[in-house]
């Protein structure tokens, strides 16, 4: 058996993927002018005003009808919260969200949506709208879908007002109480929920999903959003900053044919390098790119090479990494099938590429703590609302991501506070819901 040519090393630090690729410094330079860019013309990162403010009264016991759109799922529930502002949650539902297994025209996706939540929609006047995909949003809080993310296939939405969709829908159902929806994401929901169930002991609140996706936000000052005209100049809003598809950060050849592997290659670069979605089939994407290389041995490549031809690549998910990256057991059928070199070699692959995941959320959240201008003591640490099964989950991950922040909070004097809180995306819509 011929045994493996090229070192694993050698292999990453050719292709850019450990993090002798990456200067702190000079990434964290791009990555702010990359706001700053957004906020006032075209960038990568499209920085979309949202026209949601982080403040106002939660009105008690009055219902308002969430539904949350992101991923591979579309949840609705029912909303109340009471005079100690505990949320109620009520009449739950979920199922896949549409236009993943196949294309829908336009009348088909909002008609789906509408069908799903027809039962309830009679009982509430407001309906908060957790739809996490990129969004130009309006004054009367509706938003234009600017392109799906995720591997959503609805061609026809893209350009389209999801709010005045989904009323026109339910419309044509016989449904016309309804007499406001509100859009915000999923991390505009995230920084809602921690804000309206913290206490007084923080400094401004940053919104983070990591998931399926990768995106942030937090609160800007408005005479910092160049691009808007006609905004109150005292006034702030939270910024969607669609982070997941910054452009500007330091990647390598792999990830360059990686990217031509999916839907649409050009867009959402970052995403791409670090979110739950695409985390599991880059891990077995770089393994088969190692095998052509040499970096193992022949039986191994064979093994690889059978799993590609039965679409191993799709099947191989963000839990089969952090599985393997637990328990050191690969998924079906590369379990026990190669040498102990070969899983150390592998292992090796699988931690330079969650490390570079975490160095870079970490770079980001960063970033966003010295934009936003909060976060300067000890005694006011800025809040981290942080959602998101990869985060919480990954095997190795968070602890990565938290080691990295600290260093990188150190060194630029930041202070913050982590916030984990349950249905943050449904708690958060509702919030919008009742308060905008």
């Amino acid at each position: 058996m011929k045994e493996k040519e090229l070192d694993v090393i050698e292999f990453l630090d050719k292709n850019h993927i450990s993090l002798d690729s990456y200067n702190f410094r000079e990434n964290l330079y791009l990555y702010l002018k990359e706001m700053e860019k957004g906020l006032n013309d075209t960038a990568s990162m499209p920085m979309l005003p949202t026209y949601i403010e982080d403040s106002g009264e939660l009105p008690v016991d009055e219902p308002v009808l969430v539904l949350d759109a992101g991923g591979t799922n579309f949840r609705a529930a029912l909303v109340t919260f009471t005079a100690q502002k505990e949320p109620v949650i009520s009449r739950f539902r979920k199922r896949g969200m549409p236009g993943f297994e196949k294309e829908l025209n336009r009348e088909e996706f909002f008609g789906e949506f509408a069908d799903f939540i027809l039962e309830l929609a009679p009982e509430v006047e407001t309906i908060g709208f957790c739809f996490s995909y990129p969004m130009s949003k309006t004054a009367d809080k509706d938003g234009r879908l600017l392109g799906f993310s995720k591997e959503i296939k609805a061609a026809e939405v893209v350009g389209e007002m999801i709010g005045r969709g989904v009323l026109e829908a339910l419309e044509a159902r016989g449904v016309a109480n309804i007499r406001k929806i509100v859009l915000l994401n999923d991390t505009i929901a995230t920084l809602l929920a921690g804000k309206a169930q913290m206490t007084d002991d923080v400094d401004g609140f940053i919104g983070l999903i990591y998931g399926t996706g990768f995106n942030a936000c937090y609160n800007e000052k408005n005479i910092n959003i160049g691009k808007v005209e006609g905004l109150i100049p005292g006034g702030s809003q939270l910024i969607n900053m669609e982070t997941g598809s910054c452009s500007i950060l330091p990647s390598g050849p792999l990830d360059s044919r990686f990217r031509d592997t999916t839907a649409r290659p050009d867009a959402y670069v970052l995403e791409k390098m670090i979110s739950g979605g695409y985390l599991g089939p880059l891990w077995f994407f770089v393994m088969r790119e190692a095998s052509a290389a040499g970096c193992f041995s022949d039986k191994f490549r064979e093994a690889l090479d059978a799993a590609s031809k039965k679409n191993m690549a799709a099947a191989c998910d963000a839990s089969d990494l952090s599985r393997f990256l637990s328990d050191g057991v690969l998924p079906e059928p590369l379990e026990g099938r190669g040498s102990k070199q070969d899983i150390e070699d592998a292992l090796i692959l699988s931690r330079a590429i969650t490390s570079r995941a975490a160095y870079l959320a970490a770079l980001v959240i960063t970033a966003i703590i010295i934009k936003s201008g909060k976060g300067r003591t000890a005694e006011k640490p800025i809040g981290l609302c942080i959602d998101g099964t990869t985060f919480w989950k990954l095997h190795g991950l968070k602890e990565d991501v938290f080691k990295n922040l600290e260093k990188f909070a150190f060194e630029e004097g930041l202070y913050y506070k982590v916030i984990q809180i349950e249905n943050a995306p449904v708690i958060g819509a509702a919030v919008a819901g009742l308060t905008n």
